[in-house]
């Protein structure tokens, strides 16, 4: 698939909101007075996905900046690969809060 500069803006926009609200995840999970096994790799998983959504977005930002070249490429390729992982580990994440929750 051909990358355009209209995909690493979305990413960027989509990283960006996505770590945020991960991280508030995070806090409402650590402002629990009692938090169980579940909770706490919950808490892991929000963490590190809003970790690779925000590599995504320096990512992105370095290959808007060396647009046409052949790093470029290579950065949106690597920024597409980590968002992916990030999404899976905010699913993951989610699954396991709701999974704790019952």
């Amino acid at each position: 698939m051909a990358h355009t500069d209209q995909s690493i803006d979305t990413l960027i926009s989509i990283s960006g909101t996505l770590a945020s609200i991960n991280l508030a995840l995070v806090a409402i999970l650590a402002a629990k007075t009692s938090i169980d096994h579940v909770e706490v790799a919950a808490d892991d998983f929000f963490l590190f996905s809003s970790l690779g959504f925000l590599f995504v977005v320096v990512l992105g930002y370095l290959a808007q900046k060396n647009q046409g070249s052949a790093n470029a490429n290579r950065l949106v390729s690597i920024s597409e690969w980590i968002f992916s992982g990030a999404l899976a580990a905010t699913v993951i994440g989610a699954v396991l809060m709701v999974y704790s929750a019952v």
